[in-house]
């Protein structure tokens, strides 16, 4: 055979043999183990090489179909096993470089000419050659093989839109990165590696970097895999790019390029002739012909910010710093807009500013945030270079207003920040392009807009400059403009901003400021008001910024200078004398019957100023006892003889007449700022001595009503527009919001003095205003917009509505009248008759109504004088002929939305009357028919009724509903009507909403019955009416009748039978203790069980053949267990004992219960997914372990039970959701506790040995993740359990075990990409309370040390902000369970201990930095976490005497971290007082350690950190100790 196969050299060398055949020849010579030839694999390989060359180089001619099979046939031995095995067993396979150089070719025709042909199969050489290094050598050896490659790869890959064999090339580009990356490395010659890049690889690296990018291969990949390819090949082109354009040995060059320092250099050598590397790289990122024109621009836009960054990565140092500037104006010079002219802004569109800007925006970050920029160094070393160069960019943004780019406005804050002189020359017209004449709508840009002026803002505070600001502002605004143009000026945003601003200035300069708008006010717009709508817009713009100027001003005290006072005074009177009354009088004498807008704008613009005057001058007087208010004086000299406050003083009530007949005609501005005044009246009044004197009250009345009645006509109609809570933004739209916001923000004050219709009034628009879904209500907590439905809502949920007794009544009268004309409107019989059974649905007047329950609750006294059975016979005679209302859908949908409401109501504290009507009125809709409705809405209505009567029934007066009805009446009623509605629709057993409904029911039939017990109202009597009733039932349905022949009514009276003997049972148990029980009571109890056992007997033969149990059966039967066993026990006893000596009395349904158990063994797992049935399950078996007599003989109850909720936490993750888990958590606890204390010492150890199994590393190796949980689980509910004797001491000495199986658990997981959280998170949870529970019992120091190791190893970047607070809570919860419980380990450990808690401390620092882009949603979590870090240092702080060496330390990382960051006030307020409480522990030598040891920059921190120390803390605790005893 050998001497057959051994001529296979000669037929493939010959031209006789065909190529197919010679294909199949060398495929079998490859693959056979009979073949032998002389180095067969390298004959095989040269063969296949040197007939693809010859091909290629025309020397012979084969078809397409050949050529692709032996580009395959290479392929297939540069991937194979034999290959790869001979390669690691030291053989050498030689590649020629022709094969390679083919290669190259045709992935270069591929990259020019797009043509595919057998490219699939050269990419997979390709591949197979980079990816075994004794192939790679090949292209190593010979960089510029390397370097084509690599360039023609990238261009194809540019090139190439999205395809089969996408995925392919960009491995093959990973590869090749990956090779010459290495190379690059190993180069000596920096001058070749940068002539390869730029005249290679640059271009095609750019390109390819900018495509990755922006996400132009979504589709390649599916889901995460690929965006972390794209991001690896992103990072690899940056190392490349910087190893090659940015060496470190190429910075001589840089700098004599860039800094032209022209010496004559021996020490140059080869560098000599390398003069000018960022011309040239310039060069190439220009040139024109590499990439589409329309792509072009694109590219170098996003590479201009990219080669920035690189260079200041690899050369910025603090002697570098003007060298990094230097290179700054040449990347700019790249851009489009460095070369506009003014008045060239269209040269660019919008999508091309956006680019360049988001270009301009990450250099000029890049200058921030490497601090390259030092304002006196620049001015005193490079004669103001840089600064000129920021000049001219700020004038070149300035002059080209982009304010539809967000990147536009935050270019502009960036400058501002560098140095605020940088945009000083042109900040009238910033103001202008970027604010006042700004057209901004888009949501991103509105953030930004806000970010830039609260910039501007903060920095002329800090200058105390806010006057100089201010002056230009005016300036802007009065410059000739076309008003109507221009948005509002102060915005919520900006309005917030201005507020912080002015809250931090000294008054005097809040007065210098107030002054300035008040003479240009003066001067400018008052002269030319008349007619001119322009002008009049000007005054409403400058009204609505003093208003913000003087409600944000800080607020006059008696400690305040005199001279502030008088001069505020003295402004306060030029204000009222010089602006105010002239505007007013302006108005009454140019206002005619039909406005002109301009006569609106003044008369919105007089009302304005008028109320923001009237409110500071009473909260001025108010604070401050030297300021002599000018309405007091005006009240003492005038004529009018009341001591009752005026609107405005000096301001008559004859002219205020007029003024309100002008302001009637107004839907807006000034309407509202009139209400407000009369508001600012009603308070002043409230403060005088004479508050309640006759004349008072009538003014308080009128005053009150002119506020409610002045909107009236606006509220008629809904709207859906939102407000900002801004004045300057308000218009006829918004009024109505405003309105009813003042309206409700001031109720308190307004209720006491509306007469009964004016609160009904408000009553009836509050409903008509709620939202009919909570989606579209909802107010979400500090948000500036409000709409009518937010307000009300807000107000619906207001802790004060109860409290405000009147507007609650009348509310209940509209919501119950409301749903009382519905119910009417569903009537179907003579309504005479329905009005007489049920009265409280046809009370014209409330009052009466009420009037009539109270009288009928008077009437029936403890003695039962009056019979109680009427209501209930009306009931449930209507209940069993057909109840006389039938509701449609329409009609159902609405009394939902009521019932909705009456949900978010107080109703643990109404009145008896309103108690009881409200009840019976819910009552009706919970028993009217509903056959006409669909089943899931109808499913609903009932849940939601029966919801709110169990809600009800919990209230203060629930027992004066029994005063009208007895409970077993109402028992029958609500029974009788569910069994009606479970014969009417048709509806699956285990339908969710079914299922809720039998819940919600039988919830409200406990309810009923623990009242009843509650308050001993004729047990025997309702129970055994109860009893009677129900079985009744049950006997129809076991009869031959079968009167309840549907499984929905079975369960019914299931559900009714369990509420029973959940009530019943523990009533009997108490009275026999107490020796009190009736002999009746035993005996229904004892009936209830009976026909309860029946009745699951019945459910489970019909409705359980082939399904899994029922969730009403799983509910039911521990409960019929569980009152079995109480009849059997005996006091005084374990409950083992208890049962096993029960006088040989057999249990009532051992069957059953036996049957039941064999079924939940097997279901167990699949019902782990249902937290209600899952619980349920586990209580009947934790019940079933304390009955033997009802445990099997042939097979361990422990075992059977152990073994099948190991496969429930062996389950899959996603089985269980997390609350689910928590909510099982206790049930599984119990049964395990029970298990552990009825099993012997033998159990225990399997129990053990089954966790150390599953913690056992190899299951990780195995990526056995669920019996790794299920191992974590098991240990966590046995921590839990109490254990003493020999099974506690078996625990503890597998201690060792458990916390090092942990620990290298914890590092399989952590390795994982990504970590996985969900083995991470349980492990930390398990430690914890491992540690916690081991504080007496872990002798070895080291065991305690190794949880250092877990948490030194947890990550805590890159998480959601969910995922981050869950982690840090466990990470924090193991580092304290440490702190508390192992003191003396702590303390040895001392600096693993600071590590783990410095990992906490600069994460909080990372997430709660403030970010100039995205939201503040995950700040909550963000505060949780400070907490914690607070609470910590404060427990460090306890262990003074242990850890006072280590304070500065302490300190010294905390100044670290926090000079990295500007934290969000909150999180930095929460950090400071846990480190003002480290500082306690420092001594003065601590202090001047730091001083002196800490760097500049956080020499700085912690001198700022510690003055403020010293001011709010030390001094604060220090006044506390003198009040010590």
């Amino acid at each position: 055979m050998a001497a057959v196969y051994s001529g296979i050299s000669f037929k493939l060398k010959s031209k006789t043999t065909s190529w197919e055949d010679k294909l199949k020849l060398a495929h079998f010579a490859w693959i056979s183990h009979q073949c032998f030839l002389p180095n067969k694999e390298q004959v095989l390989l040269d063969w296949a090489r040197q007939s693809l060359v010859s091909f290629y180089k025309k020397k012979l001619e084969l078809q397409e179909d050949i050529v692709e099979r032996l580009w395959v046939y290479v392929d297939n031995i540069l991937h194979s096993k034999k290959l790869q095995s001979l390669l690691k067993s030291g053989k050498t396979i030689n590649l020629q470089i022709s094969l390679v150089k083919i290669i190259n070719e045709r992935i270069e025709e591929f990259s020019l000419s797009g043509s595919q042909r057998n490219i699939c199969a050269i990419l997979s050489c390709c591949q197979g050659i980079l990816s075994a290094p004794a192939l790679a050598v090949i292209y190593t050896a010979k960089p510029e093989l390397l370097v084509a490659l690599l360039s023609h790869l990238c261009w194809s890959a540019c090139r190439q839109p999205e395809g089969a064999m996408t995925a392919k090339l960009f491995e093959v580009v990973q590869l090749a990165l990956d090779h010459y990356l290495r190379l690059q490395q190993q180069q000596a010659n920096p001058r070749r590696v940068f002539g390869e890049m730029t005249s290679h690889l640059f271009q095609p690296c750019l390109v390819l970097r900018h495509l990755l990018l922006g996400g132009t291969w979504t589709q390649a990949s599916q889901g995460q895999l690929w965006q972390v390819l794209s991001r690896d090949l992103r990072n690899k082109i940056d190392a490349v790019l910087r190893s090659g354009v940015f060496r470190h040995d190429l910075l001589s060059s840089y700098k004599e390029e860039l800094l032209e320092q022209h010496q004559e250099s021996t020490k140059m050598g080869v560098l000599k002739s390398l003069l000018t590397p960022m011309e040239t790289v310039i060069t190439r990122l220009l040139g024109p012909d590499y990439v589409k024109a329309d792509l072009h621009a694109v590219v170098v836009a996003s590479s201009v910010s990219l080669l920035y960054r690189l260079f200041l990565e690899s050369y910025l140092r603090e002697e570098n710093q003007f060298l990094c500037f230097q290179v700054l104006p040449r990347l700019f010079g790249c851009l489009q807009i460095s070369h506009l002219q003014e008045g060239q802004m269209e040269a660019l569109t919008l999508s091309d500013w956006t680019t360049e800007l988001l270009a301009v925006e990450q250099l000029l970050n890049s200058v921030a945030t490497s601090n390259i920029y030092n304002v006196a160094a620049d001015r005193i070393r490079h004669a103001e270079t840089q600064f000129h160069f920021y000049r001219r960019v700020a004038e070149l943004l300035i002059n080209h207003s982009q304010a539809s780019v967000p990147a536009w406005f935050r270019c502009l804050k960036i400058l501002i920040s560098l140095n605020h002189l940088i945009l000083e020359p042109d900040l009238d017209d910033l103001l202008s392009s970027a604010w006042i004449d700004a057209e901004v709508t888009e949501f991103r840009a509105k953030k930004a807009q806000e970010v830039l002026i609260t910039t501007v803002f903060q920095t002329y505070a800090k200058l105390r400059q806010v006057p100089q600001l201010f002056q230009e502002i005016l300036g802007v605004i009065c410059r000739p403009a076309a008003e109507a143009l221009r948005q509002p000026l102060l915005a919520s945003g900006l309005s917030m901003a201005l507020c912080a601003c002015l809250l931090e200035l000294p008054l005097s300069q809040i007065l210098d400021t107030w002054s300035l708008v008040l003479d240009k006010f003066q001067s400018l717009v008052m002269p030319c008001l008349q007619s001119d709508t322009d002008m009049a817009l000007k005054a409403v713009s400058l009204s609505s910024l003093l208003h913000c100027i003087m409600f944000n001003m800080q607020s006059l005290d008696n400690n305040m200078p005199l001279p502030i006072i008088r001069r505020t005074q003295c402004t306060m009177e030029r204000m009222l004398k010089e602006l105010v009354k002239p505007l007013l009088g302006l108005l009454l004498d140019l206002w005619s019957p039909e406005p002109e807008p301009w006569q609106q704008k003044v008369s919105d613009s007089a009302l304005l100023l008028a109320y923001t005057w009237a409110q500071v001058d009473t909260t001025l007087s108010l604070h401050c006892s030297q300021y002599y208010s000018l309405s007091v004086f005006l009240a003492r000299t005038a004529l009018d003889s009341s001591n009752l406050p005026l609107l405005l003083p000096g301001v008559e009530t004859e002219l205020w007449k007029k003024v309100e007949k002008c302001v009637a005609q107004s839907r807006s501005l000034s309407r509202y700022c009139l209400e407000q005044l009369y508001l600012q009246k009603v308070k002043k009044t409230l403060m005088r001595t004479n508050s309640q004197s006759k004349e008072a009250l009538q003014t308080l009345r009128f005053d009150t009503a002119h506020i409610l009645d002045s909107g009236r006509d606006c509220l008629s109609q809904k709207t859906v527009a939102a407000w900002d809570k801004q004045v300057s933004t308000m218009n006829e739209s918004t009024y109505p919001v405003a309105h009813w916001h003042l309206i409700v923000s001031n109720l308190t004050v307004l209720i006491p003095y509306l007469c009964l219709n004016d609160v009904r009034y408000v009553a009836t628009v509050l409903l008509r205003t709620l939202p009919a879904s909570k989606a579209q209500g909802s107010l979400t907590q500090g948000e500036p917009h409000v709409t009518l439905e937010k307000i009300s809502t807000a107000l619906l949920h207001s802790p004060l509505f109860p409290e405000m007794q009147s507007l609650y009544s009348a509310f209940l009268t509209c919501i119950i009248a409301k749903c009382s004309s519905i119910l009417c409107s569903g009537a179907h019989s003579d309504l005479s008759v329905i009005s007489q059974q049920l009265p409280w649905l046809f009370g014209k007047d409330y009052h009466t109504v009420v009037a009539h329950w109270e009288t009928k609750l008077a009437k029936v006294g403890p003695e039962g004088v009056e019979p109680r059975g009427e209501i209930a016979q009306n009931f449930l005679s209507m209940v069993k002929s057909g109840f006389p209302i039938k509701l449609n859908e329409e009609q159902l949908q609405g009394l939902l939305e009521l019932l909705e409401v009456i949900s978010a109501l107080r109703l643990d504290s109404l009145a008896p009357s309103y108690h009881v009507h409200l009840f019976f009125l819910i009552f009706s809709m919970a028993v009217s028919t509903l056959g006409h409705c669909s089943c899931p809405l109808a499913l609903q209505f009932l849940v939601k009724c029966y919801r709110l009567l169990s809600g009800l029934q919990r209230g203060r007066n629930a027992r004066s509903v029994f005063r009208v009805m007895y409970v077993s009446d109402v028992f029958e009623v609500v029974l009788t009507s569910l069994l009606k509605v479970s014969a009417e629709f048709q509806v699956r057993e285990d339908d969710p909403a079914w299922l809720q409904l039998l819940q919600v029911s039988g919830v409200f039939l406990e309810q009923l019955m623990q009242m009843l017990i509650q308050v001993k109202q004729s047990l025997v009597l309702n129970f055994g009416k109860i009893t009677a009733f129900l079985s009744r039932y049950s006997k129809d349905t076991s009869s031959k009748e079968l009167k309840i022949q549907n499984l929905r009514g079975r369960q019914l009276l299931l559900v009714a039978l369990t509420k029973l003997c959940q009530s019943l049972g523990p009533c009997v148990k108490e009275r026999k203790q107490l020796l009190e029980a009736p002999a009746a009571l035993p005996e229904l109890l004892q009936q209830a069980m009976m026909q309860m056992g029946a009745m699951l007997q019945l459910c489970l033969v019909s409705g359980t053949a082939g399904r899994r149990l029922p969730p009403v059966l799983l509910s039911a039967v521990p409960t019929l267990l569980e009152v079995d066993l109480s009849q059997h026990l005996r006091e005084g006893q374990p409950k083992i004992a208890q049962v096993v000596d029960t006088d040989k009395t057999v249990l009532s349904h051992v069957a059953l219960y036996q049957n039941i158990y064999t079924q939940l063994l097997e279901e167990l797992p699949a019902l782990s997914g249902s937290a209600q049935s899952f619980q349920a399950a586990l209580r009947f078996l934790t019940l079933f372990l304390l009955a033997p007599e009802l445990h099997s003989k042939e097979s361990s109850v422990f075992t059977s039970i152990f073994y099948s909720v190991r496969k429930v936490l062996t389950g899959p993750c996603q089985q269980v959701p997390a609350p689910a888990t928590r909510d099982t958590e206790p049930h599984l606890g119990a049964l395990l506790t029970q298990m552990l204390e009825a099993g012997t010492t033998e159990h225990f150890g399997m129990v053990l040995k089954s966790i150390l199994q599953g913690l056992d590393v190899t299951q990780a190796w195995k990526s056995d993740l669920q019996v790794v949980l299920c191992a974590i689980r098991l240990l966590n509910l046995l921590l839990k359990c109490p254990l003493n004797g020999e099974k506690a001491s078996l625990l503890w000495r597998s201690c060792p075990q458990i916390v090092t199986a942990l620990m290298l658990q914890h590092r399989e997981a952590c390795q994982e990409q990504p970590v996985a959280l969900v083995v991470v998170e349980p492990i930390l949870e398990v430690l914890a309370v491992l540690l916690r529970k081991g504080e007496e019992s872990i002798s070895n120091p080291h065991h305690v040390s190794l949880a250092f190791n877990i948490l030194l190893a947890v990550p805590l970047e890159h998480l959601k902000p969910r995922e981050y607070g869950s982690v840090f809570l466990k990470m924090h919860n193991v580092l304290f369970s440490i702190l508390q419980c192992h003191s003396k380990v702590m303390l040895k450990a001392v600096p693993s201990f600071l590590n783990s808690f410095n990992r906490l401390l600069s994460s909080v620092m990372h997430e709660g930095r403030q970010k100039d882009k995205g939201s503040v949603d995950d700040l909550p979590v963000v505060l949780e976490c400070a907490r914690l870090v607070e609470r910590m240092y404060s427990h460090i702080a306890t262990r003074a005497e242990e850890l006072t060496t280590f304070s500065p330390f302490l300190v010294a990382q905390y100044v670290t971290e926090v000079q990295k960051v500007t934290l969000y006030p909150p999180v930095k307020s929460l950090l400071q007082e846990g480190i003002y409480l480290i500082l306690d522990l420092c001594m003065e030598r601590d202090i001047q350690f730091l001083r002196a040891s800490l760097q500049s920059g956080a020499r700085d921190v912690f001198k700022d950190l510690h003055s403020d120390y010293l001011k709010y803390h030390k001094a604060k605790h220090e006044g506390e100790k003198r009040y010590t005893a």
